[in-house]
């Protein structure tokens, strides 16, 4: 330039430029080559780590898959087993075998469940009982049931009264109607005492067919008297339709006594015979019904329907 070699400058600068710039160039491509390397190096390294993300989320899976599938066995078989023992004791009751008992100790709804179906199998055992102790002319307990009510009462030491109803004359009605027509009466007393029972009475009273013609009520003093009042009018408003017209008329039947003769008897009457105890006059249901039927024989001695109390017969006798 000094030398004014104008196109001498030129030709050496574009020289030592172009040297230069393929310098840059090339570093530029060896920087753009590493940048590339180190890209693929690290997507190299994210994909592999993305399989193992995936393995391990398949391995999870399987994992949770066996864990869920074993544990809804598990809990499928924890319900249905016991639900299957519930099952076949229901069965065994509906066939009427009472005394099945199922053993499931849980603290759970299941557990209450079979706590429940265990007291249902027992109350039905004795229901069982009860009914085949029932008698089966009136439906009406029996003897297990009546003493059963007579010891409960007594022990409770509560104040109540038994009373022990008798009819008087049945037998000879009995052989001079039939004992078919006999057993219509006997019917239509425990229709009588129901009647009686609904009218004065309480569900809490009780009632029962000792067999024959000896029937039981039992209930609190007030209302034991009341009913054995009903029971007397009734039995004698009803017992009359029993009889032929004839024999209302005469007011007696005539029929054949044991040794064969034929006589006179009475219309059938009814006799109840009182007792009132809170467990101080008898320790059993047996002492009880004892007293009772001493009271009623000497009902019987008074004539017509009556209701006797035993205070009543022992002021009369020690009088």
């Amino acid at each position: 330039m000094g030398e004014t070699r104008i196109e001498d400058a030129v030709v050496l600068s574009s020289q030592e430029g172009r040297i230069i710039i393929e310098k840059m160039a090339f570093a530029l491509r060896s920087l753009q080559m590493q940048s590339e390397k180190n890209i693929d190096t690290r997507m190299n390294a994210i994909n592999i780590k993305g399989l193992e993300a995936a393995r391990m989320t398949i391995l999870l899976a399987g994992a949770s898959l066996v864990v869920g599938l074993f544990l809804a066995a598990a809990i499928t078989f924890n319900i249905s087993h016991p639900l299957g023992k519930l099952e076949k004791a229901t069965g065994l009751i509906a066939e009427g075998h009472f005394d099945t008992e199922i053993n499931i100790q849980r603290r759970d709804e299941i557990g209450s469940l079979a706590k429940a179906f265990n007291a249902m199998t027992k109350r039905l055992k004795i229901l069982e009982t009860l009914h085949l102790d029932a008698s089966p002319l009136t439906g009406l307990p029996g003897n297990l049931a009546i003493e059963q009510e007579i010891e409960r009462r007594l022990q409770e030491e509560g104040l109540f009264s038994l009373c022990h109803l008798d009819l008087d004359n049945f037998k000879p009605f009995a052989d001079h109607y039939g004992y078919a027509w006999g057993s219509e009466v006997i019917k239509e007393v425990a229709v009588i005492l129901a009647d009686c029972k609904q009218k004065w009475g309480r569900g809490v009273d009780f009632i029962g067919h000792i067999g024959g013609d000896d029937f039981i009520l039992i209930a609190e003093p007030a209302r034991a008297e009341a009913m054995c009042r009903c029971i007397v009018a009734e039995f004698d408003r009803r017992i009359r339709k029993f009889y032929t017209e004839e024999d209302q008329r005469r007011g007696f039947i005539l029929a054949k006594d044991r040794q064969g003769q034929l006589r006179e008897f009475p219309l059938v009457t009814v006799t109840l015979s009182i007792v009132t105890d809170n467990c101080s006059l008898s320790r059993s249901p047996l002492e009880m019904a004892k007293m009772a039927a001493e009271v009623k024989n000497y009902g019987k001695t008074l004539a017509g329907s009556n209701y006797v109390k035993k205070e009543d017969m022992d002021a009369r006798i020690s009088s």
